[in-house]
């Protein structure tokens, strides 16, 4: 499952990636299920938020090369669920650590420095992403134990996450 911010900032990696219309349209079309998601089951959510922060903490401790990558990832997540936009709060806490993780100056354009992040968190190898999507669906199991009327949507999460990857997988 790849990092929430490359559901929600579609204009980036549309442009990034140079996807077809109607890739494009099946991206918003996706990402507009995924925010309902969002809006269903924010507890399971936040349990995923929670479960990718633990994996970054994790691979940071033990100083691995991916750190850098996996603290991208975070960032972009943070902005993209905090609604932040770089180029009106240039102040804002996670502005100044994403353009500083990627070494951009102040001014630098919000696209530009989240196009930045995106490319950093590509550093997180489909290994650990392929992992720690069977933790993130361990942790799904549990909230359909916990709320079974959730659990038909929650379970949507990989499937529309899995289906975004490989529309960007072609480009």
């Amino acid at each position: 499952m790849m990092f929430i911010a490359l559901i929600l900032a579609l204009p980036v990696i549309s442009l990034q990636h140079a996807v077809s219309p109607e890739e494009e349209v099946r991206m918003n079309d996706l990402a507009k299920a995924y925010r309902q998601i969002y809006e269903t089951a924010p507890e399971a959510f936040k349990l995923a938020d929670n479960i990718y922060e633990q994996i970054k903490d994790y691979e940071c401790a033990r100083n691995q090369e991916d750190c850098k990558a996996w603290r991208a990832w975070r960032l972009g997540d943070a902005i993209t669920l905090r609604q932040v936009n770089c180029d009106e709060t240039p102040e804002d806490e996670l502005c100044m650590k994403a353009r500083d993780l990627h070494g951009l100056p102040k001014g630098t354009s919000h696209q530009e420095m989240f196009s930045g992040l995106v490319d950093i968190a590509e550093g997180v190898t489909p290994t650990d992403i392929k992992y720690a999507s069977d933790v993130i669906d361990a942790a799904v199991s549990y909230v359909c134990y916990k709320e079974p009327e959730k659990c038909s949507i929650v379970r949507q999460m990989s499937v529309i996450v899995d289906q975004m990857e490989e529309i960007i997988k072609k480009h």
